[in-house]
Formats: C-alpha cells, sequence, structure tokens
C-alpha cells in the first residue's frame, strides 16, 4: 500500500502542478460513498483526460497499482507537453 499512496501523492502534485503552471483545470476525486476514485483535466471546456476506478477498496492492489501507475504516466506526458508547448512560445 505504500507504493500507491506514493502513487496518490504523486498524482495529486501533478495535478495542482497542471492547475498552478497551466491553463489547465484539474480535478481529483475520491468518493467513499461510491468507492471509486475520479481524476478529470479539462482546458477550457474540452476534457484532455479522464480515468474513473470503480470498486476502489475492493480492487487487487496489483490492479490498483497499474491503475495509478498508469494515471500518473498520462499526468506526466500532459506536463511534458506543457513544458513544450512553454518552451516554443518563450
Amino acid at each position: 500500500m505504500d507504493e500507491n499512496l506514493a502513487l496518490f501523492n504523486q498524482i495529486n502534485s501533478l495535478s495542482y502542478w497542471l492547475l498552478k503552471e497551466s491553463n489547465f483545470k484539474s480535478s481529483v476525486t475520491f468518493d467513499a460513498s461510491d468507492d471509486s476514485y475520479f481524476i478529470s483535466i479539462k482546458k477550457g471546456v474540452e476534457s484532455i483526460y479522464k480515468h474513473h476506478v470503480e470498486d476502489f477498496s475492493r480492487k487487487d492492489a496489483r490492479l490498483l497499482k497499474f491503475e495509478l501507475s498508469s494515471i500518473v504516466n498520462h499526468l506526466l506526458q500532459i506536463k511534458a507537453s506543457v513544458h513544450a508547448d512553454q518552451r516554443r512560445t518563450a
């Protein structure tokens, strides 16, 4: 579970970075009543990325780690794209 906690921290950090350093809007929601985890990245009204993890507490730990790692990788790609755009406009 420590690895998953580290992935959650990375997801939150990347989401916050995107919110502060770009024109993307990010939202991360853990809904205990629905047992789900949802992340959404938007540019204006256009959805750039979203991922929904259902049955969160019942997920196999390895599968959950895979899903969280996938989210981190997608967010890192978005961040790299933002950096590339910033370098082009500078």
